[in-house]
């Protein structure tokens, strides 16, 4: 059975509809459609093992608590760049890498992923090249 023929089957006659992303990737509704299908279409005399399915299952929450963590690290990272001095990769066009430095004002958070804001310009966390204390003279508060 191929998957696609998964997708025909739905509750009440309706069809399912998936979340996942259209990068190719499973969600984790994608998966558990694909475990009720395999479990409506098995043979009743021959079943399949479920140890199987949970240990699946298992891995796959893994994976997905892992990946959940992953972006919350570069989200509290990305944070933590803010007030920084950064030095920003520039790539044109024609393949030329230049660069910029400066002070990151804010973050932005597009499509997931973490934008530094420099200039009020939104560059990718993974161009950012280097990250500094912003060289600035603090007055002293005590001068009477």
């Amino acid at each position: 059975m191929s998957i696609d023929s998964i997708n025909n089957y739905g509750t009440s006659g309706t069809s399912n509809t998936s979340k996942s992303s259209g990068t190719g990737t499973l969600s984790m509704d994608d998966f558990l459609q694909l475990l009720v299908a395999q479990l409506k279409n098995q043979d009743m005399y021959n079943t399949m093992d479920d140890s199987q399915y949970m240990a699946q299952m298992a891995q796959f929450s893994m994976l997905q608590a892992i990946t959940d963590m992953s972006e919350l690290s570069m989200t509290s990272y990305g944070v933590s760049l803010i007030g920084k001095e950064v030095t920003i990769a520039k790539i044109a066009d024609d393949g030329t890498v230049s660069s910029l430095k400066g002070i990151v004002d804010s973050v932005n958070f597009y499509n997931g992923s973490p934008q530094v804001v420099v200039d009020d310009m939104s560059y990718s966390l993974s161009s950012v090249m280097q990250v500094n204390e912003p060289k600035i003279i603090i007055p002293n508060s005590e001068i009477k």
